[in-house]
């Protein structure tokens, strides 16, 4: 969805031209617009989240766009877009909250910063993801809560999707589990189990906690799995995160729970390759991009002819 037929300019990401939405109070019917969508969850209000859709369109199923480690910014917002555009109503989901230490200015860093910036990107960024990751059940409500919210506006007529990117993909699976009422999932470069770093190393993602100390020390909610519900995991045959036995895990679990899946896995393609070129820690692959956009809009055509 990101494009990368022109090569991009130096500095920081900026949206392209064709996803550029009318202002709000001056749109006509047929302009893509973007509203502030803020969710408020157990006394906390989520402020960047946005809702896209064209003016004066039939109502239409709404997918979340589900950020990756780093939180909601703007390429998910352009992603929303891009779905609007298609034919959807893109909702790109907000669940970090706003600290000083890492605000929505931090999410996506220029392309300039210096290394001890770029690492405190990262530091602060999956300090957050660790926090969501050792707590399903609190992930799992404030996402259904987004859901129902987003199914209550008018430009959505509810039916329901979500996509992810990484830790976004972790979200559409925990949204899987916990039985919210979608019709169709797709994760880009996703992990497939959700479980969390040891606390005392936070900052390496290649060391989890095991299943066994999973179920013992989180407060896991049990899986439901959304009835009817397909599932479609775009993968990179080079992604460090996603080995095969996390693959042969999370099949022997869809099997189980009688879910409809499918995966694509796409040659020489490494971890990141969906994120635009400017996005940090993107590693931009036009040719798996592409295809598993297609492949993305077939699953969307099949569950909303």
């Amino acid at each position: 969805m990101c494009g990368g037929d022109e090569a991009p300019p130096k500095g920081a990401y900026a949206s392209p031209q064709c996803l550029q939405p009318s202002a709000v109070e001056d749109a006509t019917d047929g302009d893509l617009v973007v509203e502030k969508f803020p969710i408020t969850f157990e006394g906390y209000t989520y402020p960047h989240g946005r809702i896209a859709y064209v003016k004066g369109r039939t109502p239409r199923p709404v997918v979340l766009v589900h950020a990756n480690y780093a939180g909601v910014k703007q390429f998910d917002v352009d992603q929303a877009c891009f779905l609007a555009k298609v034919g959807y109503v893109g909702f790109a989901v907000d669940w970090y909250k706003e600290k000083e230490s890492y605000t929505y200015q931090d999410r996506n860093p220029s392309g300039d910063v210096s290394p001890e910036q770029l690492q405190k990107h990262f530091r602060d960024a999956f300090e957050y993801m660790n926090e969501l990751l050792w707590a399903p059940r609190f992930w799992r409500d404030l996402m259904g809560h987004s859901l129902k919210m987003a199914c209550a506006h008018p430009a959505v007529d509810g039916r329901a999707g979500a996509i992810g990117y990484c830790l976004g993909g972790q979200a559409c699976l925990e949204q899987l589990r916990a039985g919210h009422p979608l019709q169709s999932i797709v994760t880009f470069h996703g992990v497939l189990q959700s479980r969390p770093m040891y606390k005392d190393d936070v900052y390496n993602v290649f060391r989890r906690i095991t299943q066994e100390e999973y179920l013992a020390q989180v407060d896991v909610p049990p899986t439901t799995c959304s009835p009817g519900c397909q599932v479609v995991v775009e993968n990179g045959a080079l992604d460090p995160i996603v080995k095969p036995d996390s693959i042969a895990e999370w099949v022997a679990e869809m099997d189980e729970h009688k879910v409809d899946w499918r995966l694509n896995t796409h040659s020489g393609t490494p971890h990141g390759w969906a994120l635009a070129p400017q996005v940090t820690a993107n590693k931009y692959q036009e040719n798996a991009d592409r295809r598993s956009t297609r492949s993305m809009l077939d699953a969307f055509a099949q569950v909303w002819p």
